[in-house]
């Protein structure tokens, strides 16, 4: 890994100065691009104290951030959304229908994109949100967590106190950090492992709880996402520009129709939605399923990790997914269900946790240079 250049900003303020100005950014695409790095950067961080050999949560989080900023930046429709939407959802064909049930002239016709591109705009929109949220919570703690323990002697029980007592008490439903304290409590307990299986089981244990958290506060942005088609919110722009009268008729009329589409077809939308569109973007423009089984590589899981041993990190696993010994039926069947998303997430940090290629970069240097002026960098984001 190159030099890193978040944690060479010349102090531990710096850094944490450096991830408040990111958090800051308006502009979504470019808060996202800088997320993006300094999550690779923070994974940097997190190894000089826990060890280069085993992906960290900052890890994958580099490479979701990655694939949420395709979607943040709107790059293009679908073609899985444009099916759905019009074999399924079905709203531009109904939304055309009432239209010409109206007196006057509306030959006119909808834009056969319009209904997409307003779904997208609104899940562009909450994934950006939740990018933010997450980030602007997390990226402080792992600086402050590298900046008390990356010294060696300085890894003592007091200095770990001291970092866990500053996280707030109580489960994350309530804000609290309860499941944060533990992650890092288990990242301070690989630091003493005895051994590379202990190590990596520690480090496994901590990442999942960290995703944990993390997935229960995304929860509302994801579910806000994937259900943007039954939001009134994503057609609020194409209300909006219809003429006062005409707007007067079609919200009452398309809130009802929304409303109706969304008892019916929900739950199959979901479903479909995940089988079909979602996706996670891994190094060498490597595109991973979520609707699929995680793909084997040549073992389904490192040796140091296969079979599991740690009691807590077993119990944990076998909280979301009964298989420890297959990556059998781990494809996300409903992304919107948390435990459907943590049995995914249980399998996958598993059987990567020590690929070697998610330690890369996610831009290039050139593209950092660019990033740096203000502007959206040219080339595959």
């Amino acid at each position: 890994m190159r030099d890193n250049p978040l944690l060479t900003l010349g102090s531990d303020a710096a850094v944490l100065e450096e991830i408040h100005r990111v958090a800051e950014i308006q502009t979504p695409v470019i808060r996202n691009l800088w997320i993006t790095q300094h999550y690779h950067s923070l994974m940097g961080a997190l190894a000089v104290v826990i060890g280069g050999d085993n992906s960290n949560w900052s890890t994958f989080a580099t490479w979701a951030s990655k694939t949420a900023g395709q979607s943040i930046r709107g790059e293009e429709i679908p073609q899985e959304l444009q099916v759905l939407l019009a074999k399924q959802v079905k709203v531009h064909e109904q939304l055309s229908t009432m239209l010409k049930m109206l007196p006057g002239d509306w030959a006119e016709e909808l834009d056969p994109l319009a209904i997409p591109k307003a779904v997208l705009a609104n899940v562009s929109q909450q994934i950006a949100i939740g990018n933010l949220k997450v980030f602007a919570e997390l990226a402080p703690l792992f600086a402050k967590f590298w900046a008390r323990l990356r010294d060696r002697k300085r890894r003592t029980e007091q200095e770990l106190d001291a970092f866990v007592n500053e996280l707030i008490p109580g489960p994350v439903e309530e804000g609290g950090q309860d499941w944060l304290k533990t992650a890092f409590t288990s990242y301070f307990a690989a630091t003493r492992a005895t051994s590379p299986k202990e190590r990596a089981e520690f480090i496994l244990y901590g990442n999942l709880l960290i995703g944990l958290h993390e997935q229960t506060r995304l929860q509302p942005f994801i579910a806000g996402a994937l259900d943007a088609p039954f939001d009134m919110s994503s057609y609020e722009a194409l209300i909006a520009a219809e003429p006062d009268w005409l707007e007067r008729f079609v919200r009452p009329a398309f809130t009802k129709l929304v409303s109706a589409l969304r008892k019916t077809l929900e739950n199959d939308w979901e479903r479909l939605a995940t089988r079909y569109m979602m996706t996670l973007t891994l190094p060498g423009g490597q595109v991973m399923e979520l609707g699929r089984d995680v793909p084997v590589g040549v073992t389904p899981f490192p040796a140091v990790l296969n079979p599991l041993e740690y009691a807590k990190l077993v119990d944990l696993v076998k909280t979301y997914d009964p298989n420890l010994e297959t990556l059998k039926d781990s494809a996300a069947k409903n992304w919107t269900l948390i435990d459907n998303r943590m049995a995914f997430i249980a399998d996958l940090f598993r059987s990567r946790q020590q690929d070697m290629s998610l330690f890369g970069a996610p831009f290039s240097q050139a593209q950092l240079d660019v990033l740096a002026q203000g502007r959206v960098p040219p080339g595959p984001l």
